[in-house]
């Protein structure tokens, strides 16, 4: 099987997880202004904890650095990447993700994406695996996108062959 993974507009998600967050992600943004990473406080949002990823975007050149992995995408992505760079981790998905972060940076707007993988050790064989991401913009002067955070959702269903 052939991955697939493309940037979605949010009006084709399906998570409720990452619906969820973005709520929670907006209520944090105040006249317009992008919330910093301070603002993102653990004990409003222990159900998300697990699901979460922050991401330290380094400017010119630039580079992701994974501050922080949930237990939940460890246990889905097979290994722990905290305080590693994405050009480090060998994600199939890389150039998806760069775009993400690229287009987060640009449009100081949320980005979500879905792509599916075949996992040859699930429990089925020719089992896929599927996740929803919304990646969130943060910022600690206001202006600058200097952390992203992000919820995946791998407990979504496969679109379609021709969603997208």
């Amino acid at each position: 099987m052939t991955s697939r993974s493309s940037i979605i507009d949010a009006t084709k998600l399906t998570s409720r997880k990452v619906e969820q967050f973005h709520q929670y992600w907006r209520g944090k943004c105040a006249n317009g202004v992008l919330p910093s990473r301070a603002a993102i406080d653990p004990t409003e949002i222990p159900r998300f904890l697990r699901h979460l990823v922050l991401a330290e975007i380094e400017p010119e050149p630039m580079r992701i650095r994974y501050r922080l992995v949930g237990t939940g995408v460890v246990e889905v992505d097979g290994f722990d990447y905290t305080n590693r760079y994405l050009d480090e981790c060998n994600f199939a998905v890389e150039p998806l993700l760069l775009q993400c972060y690229r287009r987060l940076i640009a449009t100081h707007a949320p980005v979500f994406a879905y792509y599916e993988w075949s996992k040859s050790d699930w429990r089925r064989p020719g089992a896929v695996g599927v996740s929803e991401t919304g990646f969130f913009p943060l910022s600690n002067d206001g202006a600058t996108i200097d952390f992203a955070i992000s919820i995946a959702d791998s407990t979504i269903r496969p679109y379609p062959l021709d969603a997208i």
